[in-house]
Formats: C-alpha cells, structure tokens, sequence
C-alpha cells in the first residue's frame, strides 16, 4: 500500500476545492442522497440545488432566511462500495493507465469524501474464496484498511460476475443505501432491468465505468488469452471503428436501464480526471434523480 496515496487525494480535493471555489461537501456531495428518513433532525440555510420542497416556510418567515428542514438520513449515510475485480482489471485503460490503479483511486477518493462528511462506509468484492464484506464503519484507519483490502483483491485474477455480486446484495442487505459501483463495460453489459430494479427499489445506485483499451495500436495483450493479438488485427481501421461502434451500442442500452431506474453513471479513463467526473457523477445523481 502507497502511504502517501491518501495524500494525494486530499490534495487533489483541496486543489479542485480552490479552482471551484466551493466545498465539494457543500454542494454536489451533501445533496446525493435523494431518500427520506421520518425523523426530523434540524433546520439550515437554503444552498443551491435543495429541493423546494424541504423549505420550513414558517421558519423561514419567521427569521427572514430561507431554511431546510434536515433529516436523520440526509446526515449520516451508508454507503456501499461494490469494487469489481478479476484479471479483466489488470488491463489498461483507453489512455493508456492502469485500471485498477483507477479503480482504487475512485474508491480511495469518494471514501475520502464519505469519510469526511461523517457517513459510515463499507466494501463488497468477490474473492475465489467467496464474498468479503466489511463492516459499515467509519475513519482513517477504516478507510484505509479498504484501500489495502481492495488493492489485494484487485491483484487476483478469480472473481464472481459483477451481476452475481449485485444480485448477492439485492437478496441479503436490508438497509437502504447509497451504493458505488466500481466496474468497467464487461460488467456493465451483465446488468439487467430485473436486477437493478431489484437493487435501486431501497438504495440510491451510482456507477464508474473505468473505459478499457480499445484492440488497436501496438504490442496489445490480450488477458483473457493470455497472447499478443495478431498484426493484421491491431492495426485494421475497420475493425476499430467496428469496437468503437459495439461499445457505443452497449453504453446506450446500459444508458436506457439507468434511466429507468435513476441510476446515474460516469466513464474514467485517467487519475487526472477522477475528481472533476466524480462531482459529475452526483451532480447528474442529484439531477437524475428528482
């Protein structure tokens, strides 16, 4: 485990923080959660993007500030990071960086924000010896625990379909959640409407797809084979634009089931891009889901 790799998302946070100049937990995080516990809890002031509806009018009045009513659930959350794994994620990216590097930075980066606005917090993966769920904890120590736990999975090669794990927690976790799901399109293309449906009727749900290389170039290894993909294949245009046309055609009927079921979904190729799509994530989320 890299130490200083908790470094490097505090400090990639705190530079978005300045550039935006806003609190990512302000704004696109604090307001992702679209479900409603019963138990009023206290009353703040009105940022952009609450829902009219959550507006103490007599409290407002009463004041002269426009004030929310808070609840249990939009304080404390759990959330639920479900990290895919196998030797699919020993690949690399469309540009060229590592997939599980990614896949651990968007967890490690989203725990980061959990973690720091209070939310108890835990990881779902399939090992060959089964599942591993942790408990819904919170803190540094918690969060990187994680990070070691899925840097260890992410380096085996044997795992459970990304379905089957869903279909696991769908079955057997009863609480309402906010739930990420950490994949990439071969994963994607095994979600059904049956199964999210499943999933999305309790839990807020929300996807990064982590893209993969496309077979053109040089030097393109195959992990499923184990082999180097032939000449005349890696360079032919026509087989490209074939691949760039079967994964558009999966990514848009991946898109309608989401739709469906108010599931939001954002594509990471680079580190250099994790932050800026995470905020689109809950930005769409928050959008999606109203």
């Amino acid at each position: 485990m890299d130490y200083d790799y908790l470094a490097r998302i505090k400090a990639s946070i705190s530079l978005y923080t300045r550039k935006k100049t806003s609190n990512i937990l302000d704004g696109e995080f604090s307001s992702i959660y679209r479900g409603r516990s019963f138990d009023f809890d206290d009353l703040r002031e009105y940022v952009y993007g609450d829902s009219v509806r959550d507006i103490d009018w007599k409290s407002s009045s009463k004041t002269g500030r426009v004030l929310i009513r808070r609840y249990i659930a939009d304080k404390k959350h759990n959330i639920l990071f479900v990290g895919d794994s196998g030797y699919k994620f020993q690949g690399h990216t469309d540009k060229g960086e590592s997939k599980s590097d990614i896949a651990l930075n968007v967890m490690g980066t989203i725990s980061y924000l959990v973690n720091d606005h209070g939310d108890d917090y835990a990881l779902l993966t399939s090992t060959n010896k089964g599942y591993d769920f942790t408990f819904f904890r919170s803190g540094k120590v918690h969060l990187e625990n994680l990070l070691i736990k899925y840097e260890k999975i992410l380096k085996e090669e044997e795992s459970k379909p990304l379905n089957e794990t869903l279909d696991y927690i769908a079955e057997n976790i009863r609480r309402k959640m906010i739930i990420f799901i950490i994949t990439d399109m071969e994963g994607i293309s095994r979600l059904d409407d049956n199964l999210l449906k499943k999933l999305s009727v309790m839990n807020d749900v929300m996807i990064v797809n982590i893209e993969d290389a496309y077979l053109f170039g040089d030097n393109i290894f195959d992990l499923e084979t184990r082999d180097y993909e032939r000449e005349y294949m890696i360079h032919d245009k026509k087989v490209h634009n074939a691949e760039i046309k079967d994964r558009a055609d999966r990514k848009k009927k991946a898109e309608e089931i989401f739709k469906k079921h108010q599931i939001s979904c954002v594509d990471v190729s680079r580190e250099a891009e994790i932050i800026d799509k995470i905020v689109e994530l809950f930005d769409r989320h928050r959008i999606e889901s109203v």
